[in-house]
């Protein structure tokens, strides 16, 4: 799935209004790349057992990641600052990061990924995680018919 992303974002017209949220088609493309960090790095190390928060997070994954919109009180002037000069820039950046995640596997299969919030993740739950997370913001922004 994770591969299909770039395509179907190319075809994202940045002023496509979102069916929830505050966020901008571009700020949704670099929502994901700004997770793009945890996707094929160990950012620290564990220091014992994974947490209670980290327990429920894999089992978050474990259960199929459903995710759902949370309505908050953040208005848009909550919304970051766009990083990139335009949303075709960012879409490139997200054909790269996809590369990379699946280069590295190929190259260290073994390899998990390790941050304080998600635990240590073998490559199969990562992947399940990161695909259902984009899955759910390309049907954000109308680039899939339904999202499960």
């Amino acid at each position: 799935m994770l591969e299909d992303v770039p395509a179907l974002l190319s075809s994202l017209d940045p002023d496509t209004e979102p069916r929830f949220g505050l966020m901008t088609a571009q700020h949704m493309v670099e929502h994901i790349l700004n997770d793009g960090k945890y996707m094929y790095h160990r950012l620290g190390e564990p220091d014992g057992p994974p947490t209670e928060k980290q327990l429920g997070f894999q089992k978050f994954i474990d259960n199929g990641v459903q995710m759902k919109h949370r309505p908050s009180d953040k208005t848009k002037a909550d919304l970051p600052d766009l990083k990139f000069e335009s949303m075709e820039a960012a879409v490139a950046e997200v054909s790269d990061l996809v590369k990379k995640f699946y280069a590295h596997f190929d190259a260290h299969p073994d390899f998990k990924i390790y941050n304080s919030f998600m635990g240590e993740i073998p490559f199969e739950k990562v992947e399940l995680f990161f695909s259902q997370h984009w899955r759910y913001h390309l049907w954000q922004f109308k680039l899939l018919d339904q999202f499960s």
